[in-house]
C-alpha cells in the first residue's frame, strides 16, 4: 500500500510541474488575447499596460521563480487570478465544479447500472450477446464529443423539448423547487446521455467477463442445486464475485470521464470546467488552464486511490461455498 501511495505521489509531482510548464510553452502572450477578446483594436493593450500586467501576475519573472511563488500559493489554497475572468481561479472553480462533477457523478452511476444489467442479460441470453456485444464494440471506439455532436443533430435538434445547450433556462421564474429542478435535469439529459454512452462499453465488458469467469464456478452449481432464485443467485452469488473488477473499472473510469466532461460540455455549452478550460486554453490563462488540469488530475489520482482501497476490503471477503 504504501509502494503504491509513493507512485501516485510520484506522478501527482510530475503531473504538477508538467501542469505549470506545458501552458507557459504556448506560443502567444496571454495579454494579446485578453485585450482582443472585445474584437476591438483600439481597446488593445499599450507595451506599457503589458509590462505591468505581467508585473502584477508574475510573469516576469524567471521560471523557477514563478513555480516557487505558484507552489508557495496552492499550499495556502491560492491558485492565482484568472486573467481571463479577472477573478480568483478558486472563486472560478468552485462555480463550475458543481455542474461537471454531477454530470460526471450521473453518467458513472448510470453506466455502470446499464453495464451491469445488459452483461447479466447477455450472459443468461445469447441471442442479446449476439446483439449488443458488436454495438458496444463499435460504440467503445467513437470519440465523446462525436456522441455528443450525434445527440445534438439527431435526437436535440429535431426535439421540441430537449434544450441544446445551457444547464438551465435563461430568465426563468420558477414556481416551485422541484420546477427548478426539473428545469436543471432537463438541460442535463444531453451530456448525460452522451457520457453515459462513452462509459457504458468499457463497464459492460469488465462486467460480462467477470460473469462469464463465475457462471462455472462450482458453488453456483451447487446454490442452483438447493432450489435457490435466480435473483438471490444473480445478487448473492454471481453479482458479490464478480464485484471486485466492476468497483476497479468504475473507479478507473474517472479518467474517461473527466476527459469526457470536458469534451462534451464544449459541445453542448454546458457551464462546467469544459467551458472554462476552453476559453483558458483560448485566451492563454495560465493560472486557470493550471487549475482546470489540477483539479482534474487529483480526481483521477483520489479515485486511483479509493479503488485499490475498495479492491483490498473486496478481496478479504471470503467466497460463498
Amino acid at each position: 500500500m504504501k509502494r503504491k501511495l509513493l507512485m501516485l505521489l510520484g506522478a501527482f509531482v510530475v503531473i504538477y510541474l508538467l501542469n505549470f510548464a506545458i501552458p507557459r510553452l504556448m506560443p502567444g502572450d496571454p495579454f494579446d488575447y485578453t485585450s482582443s477578446a472585445a474584437g476591438d483594436d483600439a481597446l488593445a493593450y499599450s507595451q506599457e499596460q503589458k509590462e505591468i500586467l505581467r508585473a502584477y501576475y508574475g510573469l516576469d519573472q524567471p521560471l523557477l521563480q514563478q513555480l516557487e511563488r505558484t507552489l508557495a500559493g496552492n499550499l495556502r489554497g491560492d491558485f492565482g487570478q484568472s486573467i481571463h475572468y479577472k477573478r480568483p481561479v478558486t472563486d472560478v472553480l468552485g462555480q463550475r465544479l458543481p455542474w461537471s462533477l454531477w454530470i460526471m457523478g450521473a453518467s458513472l452511476v448510470l453506466s455502470l447500472v446499464f453495464g451491469v444489467m445488459l452483461a447479466l442479460w447477455c450472459i443468461r441470453c445469447r441471442g442479446a450477446d449476439r446483439v449488443f456485444f458488436p454495438v458496444l464494440s463499435f460504440l467503445a471506439e467513437i470519440p465523446p464529443f462525436l456522441i455528443g455532436v450525434l445527440l445534438l443533430f439527431l435526437v436535440a435538434a429535431p426535439s421540441d423539448w430537449i434544450p441544446l445547450s445551457g444547464a438551465y433556462t435563461a430568465f426563468a421564474h420558477y414556481q416551485s423547487l422541484w420546477q427548478q429542478v426539473g428545469d436543471v435535469l432537463l438541460h442535463s439529459l444531453m451530456p448525460v446521455c452522451a457520457l453515459t454512452g462513452v462509459l457504458t462499453p468499457g463497464l459492460y465488458f469488465t462486467a460480462r467477463a467477470s460473469f462469464l469467469e463465475i457462471t462455472g464456478r462450482p458453488y453456483l452449481l451447487n446454490a442452483r442445486a438447493k432450489g435457490l432464485g435466480e435473483g438471490r443467485i444473480c445478487l448473492r452469488y454471481i453479482l458479490r464475485n464478480a464485484a471486485t473488477p466492476i468497483v476497479a473499472k468504475l473507479f478507473l473510469s474517472v479518467g474517461g470521464a473527466v476527459g469526457g466532461t470536458l469534451l462534451i460540455e464544449n459541445v453542448f455549452s454546458y457551464p462546467g470546467l469544459g467551458t472554462v478550460l476552453q476559453e483558458a486554453v483560448q485566451y492563454r490563462d495560465y493560472p486557470m488552464i493550471q487549475g482546470v488540469f489540477l483539479l482534474s488530475s487529483v480526481l483521477v489520482l483520489l479515485s486511483l486511490a479509493a479503488a485499490d482501497l475498495v479492491n483490498r476490503r473486496l478481496d478479504r471477503e471470503e467466497e460463498p461455498v
